[in-house]
């Protein structure tokens, strides 16, 4: 009895767990299972110096590998940090070749996974610029860079032989092929009408979320135009939510980055950039002015090594308005772009 009891389940079980694989699998709207394929795809529409449209949900960090791979050119400047940068181009430059590689929740162990990416391919550029914050050398913070763990780990070997290498973390993309979540995300992915293909827009500007030929973000006109009143209430929960204990070793990590930057003949330069206005006044209050302390530990830096230093992490200090906030952590491009013409410091 008990044995044709199981047989029953399984009659009725399997389907099920069979459409659940086959849905999460083929529909896979975080890309999961075809994130080399998808970024590959990308990468190779800007290689041509085509912007590309309509992108979403891929490896970040995946993608910096294939563009920075296939690209035709050794750039003169790259952008490294988070996403508060990936708005800088080739626009913002004069007769340079710019490659942002920003990426989101980006912290050192990023910077320096990239910076191995460029040094594997032999594309070290003339100068560096790093988007510094507190979130590039304090605790915590996202793994994501880990898809680039042989990078990271190549360089280090290079920059700190005496340095502690982080252990990689395994990939859980099994539990996501069987996970009854996905299978809803993937569903509702479907159901919602939306789709994974990206287009090349040639030298049009993406119309949807996209990126240019320089790696530079395009966001949609949905997320640029916020509702300012939203986004000040979210700097609020956020300014009270974050947690941005300082990480001595990631300074450490940050120096190690810079000398080896020194021995390749790459200029570096540092730029802050503002945070939202209830954000930066609500963290100032409630960190004992933590986002002062960080600015401090740059500045004495970039003393320290002659490198550089714009803008700063006070909004009102760069004039950035509370309209050109798009939320939180990032302000439009005119306004990043009015912050390298007017240098604060």
């Amino acid at each position: 009895m008990i044995r044709i009891f199981f047989l029953k389940l399984s009659a009725i079980v399997l389907p099920i767990a069979l459409l659940v694989v086959f849905t999460n699998y083929y529909i896979d709207p975080a890309n999961l299972f075809s994130s080399k394929q998808y970024v590959s795809g990308i990468a190779d529409i800007l290689a041509k110096g085509h912007n590309v449209n309509n992108i979403a949900n891929y490896d970040e960090r995946l993608f910096q590998e294939q563009m920075i791979t296939k690209i035709g050119y050794k750039p003169d400047i790259v952008i490294l940090g988070s996403s508060r940068i990936m708005e800088i181009g080739t626009d913002f430059f004069t007769n340079k070749k710019v490659l942002n590689c920003g990426v989101s929740h980006g912290n050192i162990n990023d910077v320096v996974a990239i910076m191995g990416v460029l040094d594997s391919v032999g594309k070290l550029p003339k100068k560096v610029i790093i988007n510094v914050d507190p979130f590039l050398i304090c605790k915590g913070g996202s793994i994501e860079w880990q898809t680039l763990y042989a990078y990271y780990t190549s360089l280090i070997n290079k920059i700190d032989i005496n340095n502690k290498k982080i252990a990689r973390v395994q990939s859980d993309k099994f539990y996501s092929l069987i996970s009854f979540d996905y299978f809803e995300k993937s569903l509702k992915f479907k159901i919602d009408g939306n789709n994974k293909k990206y287009e090349d827009a040639g030298q049009q500007k993406p119309s949807k979320y996209g990126r240019y030929s320089d790696g530079s973000i395009c966001y949609p006109d949905s997320y640029t135009h916020a509702d300012t009143i939203k986004v000040s209430l979210d700097a609020k929960d956020a300014a009270i939510r974050d947690q941005t204990e300082f990480d001595t070793s990631r300074l450490v990590l940050l120096n190690n980055l810079l000398d080896f930057l020194n021995k390749n003949k790459v200029d570096a330069e540092f730029v802050m950039l503002p945070f939202q206005h209830e954000y930066y006044t609500i963290r100032s209050q409630l960190t004992e002015n933590a986002l002062e302390f960080y600015k401090n530990i740059f500045i004495e830096l970039g003393k320290k090594r002659n490198i550089n230093i714009i803008g700063d992490f006070d909004p009102l200090k760069t004039g950035v308005t509370k309209s050109q906030f798009y939320d939180t952590y990032h302000c439009s491009r005119e306004a990043i772009k009015k912050i390298f013409t007017t240098p604060i410091l």
